[in-house]
């Protein structure tokens, strides 16, 4: 039932950083160890770790490396399909791949359905527009 708000999620789970983060936004660690949110029109912002974030908090509530959650804006796509890292808009994810000079596209899941629940395994390689 957890999986049904921005956020919910379980799998791989870690508690670091302190950093303020939103619900079911996705995010990626900086080099200082904190997180900060990901998005496809940087490679400083999208190439590296992604985690989605499960509350307010990236040491009280947690960061998501992988598995089922519920993102906090839903990319509206078919079940099984592709989900990639937003270019538009900072640690939201979208149902086609970025196709701006620069943007990187990067898979980061697959669309489950029930408004934004995706199983979040972002891959390990990335093109740049």
């Amino acid at each position: 039932s957890h999986l049904t708000s921005a956020g919910g999620g379980t799998g791989d789970i870690v508690k670091f950083g302190g950093s303020s983060t939103t619900a079911g936004d996705i995010y990626y660690l900086k080099t200082d160890g904190t997180w900060d949110e990901a998005q496809a029109n940087a490679v400083g912002t999208s190439t590296g770790s992604l985690a989605v974030a499960l509350g307010s908090n990236s040491t009280t509530d947690g960061m998501l490396l992988k598995g089922m959650v519920k993102l906090d804006s839903d990319p509206s796509t078919t079940i099984g399909n592709v989900v990639f890292l937003d270019d538009t808009t900072a640690g939201h994810a979208r149902s086609t791949a970025p196709d701006t000079s620069g943007d990187i596209v990067r898979i980061v899941g697959y669309y489950y359905g029930n408004s934004g629940l995706i199983y979040f395994n972002p891959d390990n390689t990335f093109v740049e527009v």
